[in-house]
């Protein structure tokens, strides 16, 4: 949700930015992206009345950044055909920022740099070939961050599974198979964690009654007693889904 600040920060042009709470966030992080603006993400719980005095400190940073998104604005195509300039994986709260220089090499690869940037390389000016280095390496950051989440959730909630995959699923966020595989969509990462949190539990509940019949949703209730406004928002939780992830 879009919000005016009520405070001067003197030349720094923030009309409009706005505020994710996140139940992983340590301290207080800011991001700006083209499409998004300014985002701050603060902890739960986090006192919003030290904000001012926290952008006034990022004065520099926030007028510099505003000043790329805006060029970014410009210089992006329709998203039809646009390669995305940055990516924000919401569960982790993670925004990359993406370069993309061509090259000769054979394989188009897209690779971690300092500062969250994402460099794409190699047949980078191919609209195809950069999306899915972008796809691979969502899933690659989809392994290393799902599947412990998932291991970590199982040893809480004393709900053991058998095995687990990451995968581009099209229509499902997760699934659960009759021998306790629980197949994982890498498109998790894109969503908010306490959505992702509900998915996961959702799944190892599956691995004690393989229905939705009352039982699973009264042994759901018991894990997450939050999950009937959860399941109602993950309905909506495509949005959070870019288009070149689906193409």
């Amino acid at each position: 949700m879009k919000e005016q600040l009520s405070f001067d920060l003197e030349s720094v042009r923030l009309q409009e930015y706005s505020i994710r709470e996140s139940l992983r966030a340590k301290t207080v992080r800011l991001n700006m992206t083209p499409q998004n603006g300014l985002v701050i993400v603060v902890p739960a719980g986090f006192n919003r009345k030290r904000l001012p005095d926290i952008l006034r400190e990022k004065k520099n940073w926030i007028e510099n950044a505003r000043r790329w998104a805006d060029e970014q604005r410009l210089l992006k195509p329709p998203e039809s055909t646009a390669r995305p300039d940055s990516v924000i994986l919401e569960a982790i709260d993670e925004v990359w920022t993406v370069f993309y220089r061509s090259t000769d090499s054979a394989r188009t690869l897209a690779r971690e740099h300092s500062d969250f940037r994402l460099l794409v390389s190699g047949d980078a000016d191919q609209i195809r070939a950069s999306t899915l280095a972008l796809r691979r390496w969502t899933a690659r950051k989809a392994r290393r961050s799902l599947i412990p989440w998932l291991e970590n959730l199982s040893g809480e909630l004393e709900l053991p599974f058998g095995d687990t995959v990451v995968r581009n699923q099209r229509t499902r966020w997760a699934s659960c198979s009759p021998n306790k595989v629980i197949s994982l969509n890498q498109k998790l990462l894109l969503l908010p964690d306490r959505l992702v949190r509900y998915v996961l539990v959702h799944e190892l509940c599956h691995t004690v009654h393989l229905n939705h019949s009352k039982r699973f949703w009264s042994l759901v209730g018991k894990k997450e007693p939050a999950y009937r406004t959860l399941r109602r928002e993950l309905g909506d939780g495509w949005k959070y889904v870019p288009r070149w992830m689906e193409e």
